[in-house]
């Protein structure tokens, strides 16, 4: 018990001798304070980590007393809170027997001592009449103006806060973009009307990503991506298939009467009082124009990363790098591979009233409350480059870069990222490895990669099996190597029905595809200090994927094969995604 007494008071007396020298003139100047202590481990913060007089005193602080140091970044109010907190905690009578720190405050310090014991006298005073009339508690200015504004509201029973303007009894309707009805679509006395609301109203009920309207050389076929595979669900007749283009560029608000040149567009429409949006996109063809549309997915619901990523380790990674104060994080893979929604899910848990969020997309898919969104218009000339460098100038905590596709956007989000902002960017590339690499391609130096990117992520979707119909079993050794080498013993399998054969006794959940839902295949890479050493040397993605493997970074085969061995999914669909090499 004596000896456990003896610790605690050579720690106090340690902790003490901390404070002092974070207290001495080169600490302050360092901007560096304590936070705790536990485990022979001491915590400090600094204004800025990486300052040279902060890592000169880290060192002194290990080699005095030999303990771990860890330093994490605060704000400036932290500091100036701490410092406040150390300068109360000195006794009055060290101060009246200090001749030396007499001589030096000055007849402005010492007047303002004064003024600051009253202030605080007058504080407690007022904290004492508090808790006594719990009615009558001070206000902060902040406090004061909302309770007004409240009291305002509710006397005068107006819906607006902070209205400070009269109603105008002939205010200026706001231009607002056309949403297509119901009754629009289900025109049943056109049937090139209804044919082509029954197209996209098909879409939300099979819950397809995807719609391609393509005219063959016999026929029009209509196919919908559902859970990442393309279906074939209508086939019209030829003759039909110019009007019904037509009429999807028309809704789209595209030239109809431009028929060799690709155009893009978007259509608005409310289906079962659902507003869905498509992005639509014409491409000329030997047997005229293909049209496929992009359903837009607004449901912020689906933003979890809890729903999305199921290891916890790789879980734990994206959320660590995600809430970095600073930085850019990239997420890499294909078209399709939900890239945005990971990215979104980042941003729909910091997105909170004291963080500026903005981001620069094409085209803008969720819709977040409080973020700034930024539609990219190429025609008028706002392209990515140039709405991120107007962003610069918006005061933004994070920023969100739709897709970085040329070396002035990589260059701008990389700098942005070295100022003290936290950017995420998606990039096409098929791993981690390769994503660094490819920004060499673009011609973004070494040393700005490396001292910018904290991590880079890839992923994947594949189908999830049918729980239902699926079947199970056990794993050939000759068939099935691959399973077999990695320790799978049981494999599960679809229930994949020919619809064309045979289309009764289908599952009611799967309907035959022996499939439903999607699962994310995950590889997370952080840029540790070796990692960036071989960034800095402009090593080949190789290179970079062995070091990556040699500190736990798990490769998206190996995160698919760890579904299979769950039973979510099947060894096709992660052979169908991965490449199997890796």
């Amino acid at each position: 018990m004596n000896s456990e007494l003896k610790e605690n008071k050579i720690a106090e007396s340690n902790i003490k001798k901390i404070k002092e020298i974070l207290s001495s003139d080169r600490g302050i100047n360092a901007g560096i304070v304590f936070i705790s202590s536990a485990q022979n481990i001491i915590k400090l913060g600094a204004m800025n980590p990486i300052y040279s007089k902060v890592s000169e005193i880290v060192h002194e602080i290990k080699k005095k007393f030999s303990f771990e140091v860890e330093v994490q970044q605060i704000t400036t109010e932290d500091w100036e809170k701490w410092h406040t907190e150390e300068i109360k905690q000195i006794k009055p009578n060290e101060l009246d027997n200090s001749n030396d720190v007499l001589n030096k405050i000055s007849n402005e310090d010492i007047s303002e001592n004064n003024e600051l014991k009253a202030f605080n006298q007058k504080d407690q005073e007022i904290d004492d009449e508090s808790l006594q009339n719990p009615d009558k508690q001070p206000k902060t200015l902040l406090q004061e103006i909302i309770s007004n504004e409240l009291t305002n509201d509710l006397s005068n029973k107006q819906e607006d806060k902070f209205d400070f303007f009269d109603v105008d009894e002939n205010p200026e309707e706001e231009e607002e973009v056309d949403i297509i009805e119901d009754s629009e679509l289900e025109d049943a006395n056109d049937p090139v009307i209804k044919a082509a609301g029954t197209i996209l109203s098909t879409c939300s009920r099979l819950k397809a990503s995807d719609i391609h309207a393509e005219p063959l050389e016999d026929r029009m076929r209509i196919r919908y991506r559902i859970d990442g595979v393309l279906k074939e669900v209508y086939s019209l007749p030829k003759v039909k298939s110019k009007a019904i283009i037509s009429r999807i560029k028309v809704m789209s608000k595209l030239d109809i009467a431009e028929k060799r040149l690709p155009q893009d567009g978007r259509i608005r429409c409310r289906i079962n009082d659902i507003i869905s949006d498509f992005r639509v996109s014409t491409l000329p063809g030997k047997w005229g124009e293909k049209i496929v549309l992009r359903a837009l997915q607004s449901d912020s619901s689906m933003l979890d990363l809890d729903k999305l990523i199921s290891s916890k380790s790789e879980l734990s990674m994206v959320r660590d790098m995600g809430s970095s104060p600073y930085g850019i994080f990239i997420v890499v893979g294909p078209t399709g591979s939900g890239k945005s929604t990971t990215l979104y899910s980042i941003l729909n848990e910091r997105n909170t009233p004291d963080v500026n969020i903005s981001t620069v997309e094409d085209p803008v898919e969720y819709t977040l409350d409080g973020i700034h969104q930024v539609q990219v218009i190429r025609e008028k000339g706002l392209d990515f480059s140039r709405a991120l460098r107007s962003l610069m100038r918006q005061d933004p905590d994070i920023i969100l870069v739709g897709e970085t596709r040329d070396k002035e956007t990589a260059q701008t989000a990389m700098e942005a990222a070295l100022t003290g902002h936290m950017v995420f960017t998606t990039l096409h590339a098929n791993d981690t490895a390769t994503a660094i690499t490819r920004l060499g391609e673009m011609g973004i130096p070494p040393y700005l990669v490396g001292s910018s990117v904290i991590g880079v992520m890839a992923q994947r979707l594949i189908r999830k099996i049918c729980p239902k119909c699926s079947t199970t079993r056990q794993v050939d050794k000759e068939k099935d190597k691959l399973a077999f080498d990695h320790d799978i013993r049981t494999l599960k399998e679809a229930n994949v029905v020919d619809l064309s054969n045979n289309s009764e006794n289908l599952c009611p959940l799967c309907n035959g595809t022996g499939y439903k839902g999607r699962l994310g295949l995950y590889e997370v890479m952080k840029v540790n200090d070796p990692i960036r050493e071989l960034i800095m040397k402009s090593s080949t993605a190789d290179v970079i994927r062995s070091c990556a493997s040699d500190h736990g970074v798990k490769s998206l085969l190996s995160y698919g094969l760890e579904l299979v061995k769950d039973g979510l999914t099947t060894i096709e669909e992660v052979e169908r995604v991965c490449l199997l090499n890796d």
